[in-house]
């Protein structure tokens, strides 16, 4: 495991890498001990089909909430086949049934977080889709970061932090990479389907994420603490 001084180090190094070599860095430096998020909803489809390209061993993790769109199991399923992924779906311990009326963020937590946090600590790294610019409580996000849970350290790998919502479209376009079909109907950033409306043309990407709630982020991104 590199120590925090290794990682800002690397993280210097790889400041101006093209994802495949942000990737690749990953998948080299923390051989069986690395995993990739996804949701199948929005960029992470340009890691899976990197990592199907650099290491079709390292695991695919999908957290199955029961509650994601029916386009969205249907296209995870279709993808993971045609490009070989090692997918590993991970579900809540328990089903807190429509949790998401009363508190959205102990719904997260529990169909989300929990599992997660749960299945996190058997890795050194953790590659996600983040960007900087999707979101102002992303913005200060760097390619490589690393973090604290529960007494346990980890990487976290973020290849396409400084990427834009445009690179991520024209990677998909000119990759002929398949995408969720859902975003052709308006929606910008794809999460469970009682939490999660069209956006309107001038809206901000995950401004139908939580819609007139207030609430910004699942937890996924802040139930480690960076160092």
């Amino acid at each position: 495991m590199l120590s925090a001084l290794e990682v800002r180090e690397r993280a210097a190094v790889l400041s101006g890498a093209d994802p495949a070599a942000t990737l690749a860095w990953a998948v080299e430096t923390f051989p069986a001990k690395v995993a990739l998020t996804v949701s199948f909803g929005g960029g992470g489809v340009v890691l899976a089909h990197l990592i199907s390209r650099i290491d079709r061993s390292v695991p695919v993790i999908f957290l199955d909430t029961r509650f994601h769109f029916r386009e969205t199991y249907d296209f995870k399923r279709r993808f993971a086949k045609r490009y070989g992924l090692n997918l590993v779906e991970l579900t809540p311990l328990t089903d807190p049934g429509p949790l998401y009326e009363t508190d959205p963020d102990r719904c997260c937590f529990l169909r989300k977080v929990e599992p997660l946090e749960r299945a996190i600590v058997a890795y050194d790294a953790w590659i996600s889709a983040v960007r900087q610019d999707q979101s102002a409580t992303r913005r200060a996000t760097e390619p490589v970061e690393y973090h604290e849970v529960n007494g346990h350290s980890i990487v976290k790998v973020f290849p396409l932090a400084r990427w834009s919502r445009a690179d991520v479209w024209r990677y998909i376009r000119e990759n002929g990479v398949p995408y969720h079909p859902l975003l052709d109907q308006g929606y910008s950033s794809i999460g469970c389907w009682p939490c999660t409306r069209p956006t309107a043309p001038g809206e901000a990407e995950r401004a139908g994420r939580w819609s007139g709630s207030g609430k910004t982020e699942c937890g996924l991104h802040t139930f480690t603490r960076k160092t």
